[in-house]
């Protein structure tokens, strides 16, 4: 069957050339994707690269590292001279570096707390190149709310594996197991607010595996982007031992009925109005006026400390901060002995906004709300997914 011409939209229509003699490819298609990668160590260095040099239109990289010496000897887009800087700052102008034509936006920050729902959702598909067991789980309950799907690779030595996280055929959470999630429920339910980001040890990597599963996670993004669901790997999991190259491919573990993932956002409220730039004061008038409601309130997926103690001194302190974002990094300053933790002080933290919240001239940014977040709002007898979509212009 003879090949269909396409129309190149970029600037350099040369630069993909060699891909358009595939038979299959569609060179418009990959310049208008939007892909997001959330990492950009080893694997993500690599899913970068082979991103830019597929032409892919827009790429959305979050991280909150910045690069060590250690990491150079696994990352192809770091150099010497970069260390101690943000990893998506470097990685941003080697990819444009390597091919001007792509479109890059970063966010220096914590997939958790500082990237928006609206974002999620606006995503052709999510490659997640981690090494954290509850970062990868909120990624998968972001994604299953906007029903997106996401590639997750994991490296270890000169070995990896692969899943494709398909909404109502695959699922993270679904297949933890029991020592996984004591690990996960520990570091989230610690009173210690900073015991979350403690460091629980390296696992050793290399440039190879993470060449191969990075390739990979690339291809099986590829084909979600060109709608191939006849052969992406979602519902399976490819795992790739090195030593003696043995590949393995097996079925996912099936879906639990009463998985918290699973739990899908509907009749999204787009609002042109809202912006995570307003008050709190400006918010709830708004929505009052909008869901035509007296008394609205938000409902936090993450609580607002507003006093912390010093664990040995017991010193108090007044503060308006997510909790997620309460770093060792940001207690040094109140600390009064070395390596002095700190406890959220009782009753001072909120996970409701509403007229009862003391800030309410703080807007929503200054207490740790992203751009484009999708907000569950309550009022006297409905339940809202409400975006903030006056942020939209927050996207590139």
């Amino acid at each position: 069957m003879p090949r269909k011409t396409k129309k190149i939209s970029h600037n350099a229509p040369q630069w993909d050339e060699v891909f358009q003699m595939i038979s299959w490819w569609d060179a418009e298609r990959i310049a208008k994707s939007r892909i997001m990668v959330v990492g950009s160590g080893a694997l993500g260095n690599e899913v970068l690269k082979n991103l830019a040099l597929l032409n892919t239109g827009y790429i959305f990289l979050v991280d909150f590292d910045n690069i060590e010496y250690s990491n150079l000897s696994r990352s192809v887009l770091f150099r010497e001279s970069d260390v101690g800087r943000p990893k998506v700052e470097v990685a941003a102008e080697r990819i444009k570096a390597i091919n001007p034509n792509v479109n890059i936006q970063t966010v220096h920050g914590d997939i958790m707390l500082d990237v928006g729902l609206g974002v999620f959702r606006r995503m052709d598909v999510v490659i997640g190149c981690l090494d954290n067991r509850i970062a990868r789980l909120y990624i998968n309950r972001y994604c299953h709310k906007v029903e997106k799907v996401w590639v997750d690779g994991a490296i270890e030595n000169l070995s990896g594996q692969l899943d494709v996280y398909k909404p109502g055929i695959s699922c993270y959470e679904c297949q933890l197991t029991e020592q996984e999630w004591s690990i996960i429920t520990y570091r989230l339910g610690c009173a210690d607010v900073v015991q979350r980001n403690a460091n629980f040890g390296r696992i050793p990597t290399t440039p190879i595996s993470a060449s191969i599963i990075g390739a990979m996670q690339v291809q099986e993004a590829l084909k979600i982007v060109f709608n191939n669901t006849q052969n992406s790997l979602a519902g399976n999991r490819l795992q790739y031992e090195g030593m003696h190259n043995w590949v393995f491919q097996y079925k996912s573990p099936p879906l639990k009925p009463d998985c918290p993932s699973h739990m899908t956002l509907r009749n999204i409220v787009e609002s042109d109005e809202l912006s995570h730039k307003m008050t709190v004061r400006e918010l709830l008038a708004c929505l009052r006026k909008q869901l035509n409601c007296k008394n609205p309130a938000v409902l936090l997926d993450n609580e607002i400390v507003l006093e912390l103690t010093m664990r040995q001194s017991n010193l108090q302190i007044p503060i308006v901060r997510m909790r997620g974002h309460i770093s060792d990094a940001f207690l040094r300053q109140y600390r009064l002995a070395p390596g002095e933790d700190a406890l959220i002080s009782q009753n001072k933290s909120v996970a409701v906004l509403d007229a009862s919240f003391p800030h309410l001239d703080m807007s929503l940014q200054e207490i740790g709300i992203p751009p484009l977040q999708i907000l569950t709002v309550t009022t006297e007898d409905a339940l809202f997914a409400v975006e903030l979509t006056g942020d939209l212009a927050f996207l590139h």
